[in-house]
């Protein structure tokens, strides 16, 4: 039962940037875990659609990224520090 994953790190050869983890960990917070996915999957460089339906993915990509936009024009705290205090705060 065993899986060989040994072709998987060649995937991680880049590392994600704060503003990268900051949007994953918003989501999760927000229990939007599908975006959560979406968004990995994304920076780890698969295509969303390999894994999810064309339809969910279109409206997920609809109800989030118009959001996104508006989030980060108004947010003048550094995402990082913004994303550990709500962390913290999940405690």
């Amino acid at each position: 039962m065993n899986q060989d994953i040994s072709g998987i790190s060649s995937n991680f050869s880049k590392p994600m940037n704060p503003q990268q983890f900051d949007q994953i960990v918003e989501a999760i917070l927000a229990g939007k875990y599908s975006w959560a996915c979406v968004l990995m999957l994304r920076i780890v460089g698969y295509n969303p659609l390999h894994y999810i339906p064309y339809r969910t993915y279109n409206r997920l990509l609809k109800e989030n990224t118009g959001n996104q936009n508006i989030k980060n024009q108004t947010s003048n705290i550094n995402p990082s520090s913004r994303c550990l205090r709500k962390m913290k705060d999940i405690a």
